[in-house]
């Protein structure tokens, strides 16, 4: 896959309760961090939760704003007349008030206090949610969602929840991704998904939505070329599983129970259990199950290698993450531009320590590029930087983290 493939993604949820409704951001944070419920008051400029977008980074702060950086083509970075990238963190223009961020292939995403979507970037796909069209450099607002808990973002489409347990999807649909019944084009504004219930948690995948029930199952919809539903016929096609090719309707992951978080990539998808372990489905191709084998791609869940006692998961577009309770990171899978952190360049079928960072508390992937969190507030980054997207000042690859320079009081 080439770097510039729109297939490119990455994506995690966490199931948590604050308030009576479940609140989440497209990285993943240890359970107990100081930022784990997302918090923003009285933090101030300290860095309180992080996303990856395809090429760009996304970091909220305590005081409820957004910065960027990275590739702006789109003008996902969300600053008026700046078109082209930054290699350093610039804020968001006009946002304030943030509780939760997300990164979609080249738009930028934030959950606002009082429950509206604001969306900036890119639209070819109906993106921003207003049937537009048109990249926007600066947040709009995203009709008609109000009273929304949480959302996240898969490469071209977008979930959120609503307080009443409500799922409203948008964006891309060529694959049934938006879980409507049909591939076919939405209205480019935001629809409810009918068939699910009790819905804790939202993911995006490249070309699937994932749903985290609250009783521990997980559903999937959209995609399934590499068994990324993780069932082999689809119920709506009632065919063999090579003839299978996607489901527009949410249909059951066999084989997971009591999941706590979920994270997907281009074609794999990596669920957390209460008992601290990591299962994977999906595309294997570069070693994303973690198996020890290569190339053979599963539509069962199996579980990841060598992973004992996590509290938080995420995936880059082809490469795994996992936090333990100790606050070391792992990773496996693709690692051609340095995105294992481990100082290598090659690919990976067992996790990996990611090098130089430790007590961390929240981890999030992006196209080939990963970002961690510390409990002192650092924030740090690794993989793929041609795009500024590292945020150190430079258009380089870096196969150990680094900080991210430029954010207030860093």
């Amino acid at each position: 896959m080439s770097l510039m493939s729109a297939r490119q993604w990455s994506s995690c949820v966490v199931l948590g309760v604050v308030a009576s409704s479940v609140l989440l951001a497209s990285s993943c944070l240890a359970s107990g961090s100081p930022s784990s419920n997302h918090s923003t008051s009285g933090s101030g400029h300290a860095v309180v939760s992080i996303a990856g977008g395809g090429y760009s980074g996304y970091a909220l702060l305590g005081d409820g704003h957004v910065w960027a950086w990275g590739d702006d083509l789109e003008g996902q970075i969300g600053v008026a007349g700046q078109w082209y990238q930054t290699t350093v963190p610039v804020e968001v223009s006009d946002l304030g008030g943030v509780i939760a961020i997300a990164g979609g292939m080249n738009t930028g995403y934030a959950l606002l206090r009082d429950g509206t979507v604001w969306a900036w970037g890119d639209d070819s796909q109906n993106e921003l949610g207003n049937a537009g069209n048109r990249p926007r450099q600066v947040p709009v607002q995203v009709h008609p969602l109000s009273k929304i808990v949480a959302l996240d973002a898969g490469a071209f489409s977008v979930y959120a929840l609503r307080r009443d347990g409500t799922v409203w999807t948008w964006g891309d649909n060529s694959l049934g991704q938006l879980g409507t019944g049909s591939p076919d084009p939405g209205p480019g504004t935001p629809h409810e998904l009918t068939r699910l219930g009790r819905v804790a948690a939202l993911a995006g995948g490249s070309s699937n939505g994932y749903a985290l029930l609250r009783d521990g199952t997980v559903w999937a919809w959209g995609d399934n070329s590499f068994g990324q539903l993780g069932v082999s016929p689809c119920p709506s096609s009632g065919g063999p599983r090579s003839t299978c090719l996607f489901s527009s309707v949410p249909v059951e992951v066999p084989g997971i129970s009591g999941a706590i978080a979920l994270a997907s990539g281009v074609d794999t998808v990596y669920a957390l259990l209460r008992d601290g372990t990591v299962w994977a489905w999906g595309d294997n191709s570069l070693g994303q199950l973690g198996r020890r084998t290569l190339h053979s791609s599963s539509d069962t869940p199996q579980r990841v290698a060598g992973l004992d006692h996590i509290v938080a998961i995420a995936a880059g577009s082809e490469t795994g993450y996992a936090l333990d309770r100790d606050g070391n990171l792992w990773a496996w899978g693709y690692g051609a531009y340095g995105q294992l952190g481990d100082a290598s360049a090659g690919n990976r079928d067992v996790p990996v320590r990611v090098r130089k960072v430790s007590h961390v508390i929240e981890v999030a992937g992006g196209g080939d590029m990963a970002y961690a969190l510390d409990r002192e507030g650092n924030l740090w980054a690794w993989g793929y930087g041609g795009y500024g997207q590292l945020g150190n000042g430079y258009l380089v690859s870096l196969d150990v983290p680094t900080p991210v320079v430029g954010l207030p009081n860093r």
